[in-house]
């Protein structure tokens, strides 16, 4: 019998527990077994001291076909089983330092051909609350910062999913979150809320700022269509009106909400650099849109920003990879 249908509760807890101020217990981070720095672990045991959580490393590599030299009788799953002592051999390595701070770790390899999917089946399986992973690095010349593992993660992931440079964060991190009020039919309510409370848990744990930011739009309107002034006015002040009142509503102060007339993403993308943030909190719905492959708006934001940023979903997501 499948487990699928009794993993669906466990889809998302995460933006409960941040409303109820409770801590993080399980969180993942992901290592790439080709990169020699990884900047997300610091960060990972940061949040994991701060919250009192448990940590889980995980490496995902191909399988590769059985090499020349392993041919005399060894069979592939030999040597793959090899692959992944070395593996879990380097993933120890790296927890070593974090278990003498006090950190409870445990570590995993995988081999799969998809490493997103590999990833996000272990985040259900093991009901994480906190996925954490380096942003990878295109080839130069391909155009785009992230990978489409970034990608399909950003959309496939059902508990939040923090992307990392390899910027460290200060003592008092700022943290600004990227609400949208105004288009309730693509952006729940109940995901900017979920994005302020996560917003705000982080920032209690590890002495942060909080900031609201906006990127005010002008009404929707036909291409070539010219807007009157006094409609682009009338529907900044109605935003303007929607995120004060969101941020009353979380307990947040005026002082606390920045905005900025520009279009999505580089609105989103200046707003951030403008505040100063060292952390970018944005939210996926429950079906986002793609104008490519991968191509939801925090991708396209995470293709040009500079600090880290932090997915987090609307609550009762279930990732596209559960059977229904």
């Amino acid at each position: 019998m499948s487990e699928v249908p009794a993993l669906h509760p466990y889809a998302v807890r995460y933006a409960e527990r941040s409303a109820a101020h409770n801590p993080l217990e399980r969180i993942l981070v992901v290592i790439d077994p080709m990169a020699l720095t990884h900047a997300c672990l610091e960060k990972a045991a940061r949040i994991a001291l701060a919250f009192g959580s448990s940590v889980e490393l995980i490496s995902c590599e191909a399988p590769s076909d059985l090499p020349d030299a392993w041919a005399g009788g060894t069979t592939l799953a030999a040597y793959r089983g090899v692959v992944r002592e070395r593996q879990i051999g380097r993933l120890e390595a790296l927890a070593g330092p974090l278990r003498a701070r006090g950190i409870s770790m445990t570590t995993e390899s995988v081999s799969a051909e998809r490493s997103d999917r590999a990833i996000v089946e272990h985040a259900i399986r093991t009901h994480v609350d906190l996925v954490v992973k380096d942003v990878q690095r295109q080839p130069v010349g391909r155009g785009t910062a992230s990978t489409e593992v970034d990608w399909l993660l950003i959309r496939e992931t059902p508990v939040p999913l923090l992307l990392t440079r390899a910027v460290p964060w200060p003592s008092h991190p700022r943290i600004s979150v990227a609400v949208d009020p105004c288009h309730p039919a693509d952006h729940p309510p109940t995901l900017d809320e979920a994005m302020i409370a996560t917003a705000r848990s982080f920032g209690r744990a590890l002495s942060g700022a909080v900031k609201v930011v906006h990127t005010l739009q002008t009404p929707p309107h036909l291409p070539g269509e010219c807007v009157p002034p006094s409609a682009r006015d009338e529907a900044h002040a109605q935003a303007r009106q929607a995120v004060e009142a969101l941020a009353h509503r979380a307990g947040m102060s005026h002082d606390a909400i920045d905005f900025m007339s520009e279009r999505v993403p580089e609105g989103i993308v200046q707003l951030a650099e403008s505040t100063g943030a060292d952390l970018l909190v944005m939210g996926a719905g429950a079906r986002p849109h793609f104008l490519y492959s991968g191509a939801s708006t925090a991708s396209l934001v995470l293709d040009r920003l500079k600090s880290d940023l932090l997915i987090v979903k609307t609550p009762g997501f279930v990732s596209p990879l559960l059977e229904e």
